[in-house]
């Protein structure tokens, strides 16, 4: 079977407001900024990339106590943003833990 799971740190940047699906589940998408230095090819990179993250469920009341700034970390996968827009990538939260 194949893999698809992404663990990420950063700062909460941005909180889109809430919603509820047709059948009552909630969602809610975030912003993450991650900045970071990693090694390449024996060379040191820095990175910096905003994601947006996708919440669903109870991770939605628990992000109701974040505030733009509260360091985080998110486990989860890697889906498209939607059918019509394959290229761009959203992390689907599995987990979400404010980072203290």
């Amino acid at each position: 079977m194949e893999q698809n799971t992404l663990r990420l740190s950063g700062i909460l940047e941005k909180q889109f407001p809430s919603r509820r699906s047709p059948a009552g589940v909630a969602h809610q998408d975030v912003l993450v900024a991650h900045r970071s230095r990693q090694l390449e090819a024996g060379a040191s990179r820095e990175v910096r990339v905003t994601l947006t993250v996708h919440l669903a469920g109870a991770l939605v009341e628990q992000a109701r106590h974040l505030v733009p700034g509260d360091r985080i970390v998110i486990s989860g996968f890697l889906a498209p943003a939607s059918y019509r827009d394959s290229d761009k990538l959203v992390l689907h939260a599995q987990t979400l833990d404010r980072q203290d």
